[in-house]
């Protein structure tokens, strides 16, 4: 492969932080983990985060460098696939 074609990635030049705003804002919306927990009405992140740290999220998330993001979309569709069905006795 000749030096022309070779594809340096690194960290930084993946997204800027002014495209991982963009895409923050618009319409695939992403949740930062404190934005998350307000969502769900916890005080702070930190259930999530220790959810996150002993892989027993029920969430799906995703990490960009250290930042963590819940996606929207995954969201509902976790909700949707966890529903139970109300019992009368």
């Amino acid at each position: 492969m000749s030096e022309a074609l070779k594809c340096k990635v690194r960290r930084k030049n993946l997204v800027d932080d002014d495209q991982l705003q963009k895409l923050i804002d618009s319409d695939c919306k992403l949740l930062t983990s404190k934005q998350f927990a307000q969502l769900v009405n916890l005080k702070t992140d930190a259930a999530l985060r220790k959810q996150r740290s002993k892989n027993r999220s029920l969430f799906p998330y995703s990490r960009i460098g250290r930042r963590i993001f819940y996606i929207s979309d995954l969201i509902v569709k976790t909700l949707h696939d966890n529903i139970h069905e109300a019992q009368l006795r």
